[in-house]
């Protein structure tokens, strides 16, 4: 087998200065530990932050510091795989279909509603060969709606483009296991916790919970308007898609209706749904 996929990526561009560059530029905040985390793997895959092959995500402690998890793009496993003499192609399929409904999410204020796309009956799954030609049958893995779902505005408009992407990345590490053992996980597969190795990743949805936990000296104060002024500025600077997505998932019309307890909920989120449109911009 051609042990190649995992280096051949141009790697006399991804150097130490590189990744501190964008780190910096990114994700100011981390420590030590996690800036040689994110260094020591992509360094160790060839990995190009700033060519969108990986991402430093991290989410705020109650202690103030930063939840950090390492992710990459299924773009990647589709690159390098074109790398191998034995790589044959790939194919998907589906089982079940998506039909406008009603999704529910949980907000201050109790549980609502919000559009979305739903399974019409039971579950919906995405099936992904990857075919070899040193092998006579495709290596085959099948992923369900109802296991990776995160209920954020980019599975309840685009669950289908969202569940391709974690059956892609899974197939592939299961038909390259020694090219791709250890590669970060794209970022659909993240949360809820069945697509993680618990002693392997950041288990981020216990993340989350812990970053948006309420917290006494949180709650709302009547002289906060710098606050929430510097908060409007920010995401005003950001893809207009994005934050119209994200203001529909949080059941509000402007960016004023939010309360100070939900901003930094709505940013975190706020960014994810800008970094998966940037990525299928590109792709």
């Amino acid at each position: 087998m051609n042990n190649a996929i995992a280096t051949q990526s141009n790697p006399q561009q991804v150097n130490d200065a590189l990744l501190l560059d964008y780190l910096t530029a990114t994700t100011p905040g981390l420590n030590d530990h996690q800036v040689k985390q994110f260094l020591a793997v992509s360094m160790a895959f060839g990995l190009n932050p700033w060519k969108k092959e990986v991402y430093a995500v991290t989410y705020n402690n109650r202690d103030g510091g930063k939840t950090m998890s390492i992710v990459t793009g299924y773009e990647v496993y589709l690159k390098r795989a074109e790398m191998n003499p034995n790589y044959d192609g790939y194919e998907t399929e589906w089982r079940g279909e998506f039909v406008r409904g009603k999704s529910t999410k949980s907000g201050k204020n109790g549980n609502y509603s919000v559009d979305a796309l739903v399974p019409k009956d039971g579950d919906v799954s995405c099936i992904c060969r990857v075919f070899r030609k040193d092998r006579k049958v495709p290596v085959k893995c099948e992923v369900f709606f109802s296991e990776y779902d995160q209920g954020n505005s980019m599975w309840q408009s685009k669950p289908r483009v969202m569940l391709e992407k974690v059956a892609i990345a899974r197939a592939f590490r299961l038909a390259f296991p020694v090219e791709f053992g250890g590669m970060p996980y794209e970022s659909a597969e993240l949360s809820p916790e069945q697509g993680l190795d618990p002693e392997k990743e950041i288990k981020i949805e216990e993340a989350v919970e812990r970053a948006e936990a309420p917290k006494p000296e949180q709650q709302p104060q009547e002289h906060t308007g710098d606050r929430k002024a510097k908060f409007i500025e920010v995401c005003n600077k950001m893809i207009p898609a994005a934050i119209k997505d994200t203001l529909k998932a949080y059941n509000c019309r402007s960016l004023e209706e939010l309360g100070l307890d939900q901003i930094d909920g709505f940013y975190r989120e706020a960014k994810r749904v800008e970094a998966g449109m940037l990525q299928e911009v590109e792709f």
